[in-house]
Order: C-alpha cells, then sequence, then structure tokens
C-alpha cells in the first residue's frame, strides 16, 4: 500500500462539511505535511507577529496530527 499524497491528505482534512479554515491555515497544514512526507522544508510565507503567521503555525499543529495518525502502532 502506497502512501498518501499531501494533495490526497489535504482533500480529506478540507473535506466539504467541514468549517472552513483561512487560506494561512490551510497553506500551513499544506507545508508541514510536504515537510513530513518529501522532507522538504518550504519558507514561512508570512511576516513575524502577524495574523497570518499564527495561523499558518495553527495549521502546523493539524498536520502533525494527521501525520501521527499515519504512523504505524508500536508492536
Amino acid at each position: 500500500m502506497s502512501s498518501p499524497t499531501v494533495d490526497e491528505l489535504m482533500a480529506k482534512a478540507f473535506s466539504p462539511g467541514r468549517e472552513p479554515r483561512s487560506a494561512e491555515y490551510k497553506r500551513g497544514v499544506h507545508d508541514m505535511l510536504v515537510r513530513r512526507i518529501e522532507g522538504l522544508r518550504l519558507p514561512i510565507p508570512y511576516d513575524q507577529a502577524s495574523a497570518q503567521r499564527d495561523a499558518y503555525y495553527s495549521g502546523w499543529d493539524e498536520a502533525d496530527a494527521i501525520w501521527r495518525a499515519l504512523q504505524p502502532e508500536p508492536s
């Protein structure tokens, strides 16, 4: 079984019916999933001490939860 792609995980995470999230939040989820799955560190696109950066970082938290849920249970 192959691992899901970032696009597949994003589509599942933000499927219709979910409470809307900001573009900055979604970008944070996306960028952290890219980091976890593809090993790429993308630059943080928002200024320090901005609401956009806070939303972006909150997206990282969700991406980490998604990533942890994909990991096999230790035996």
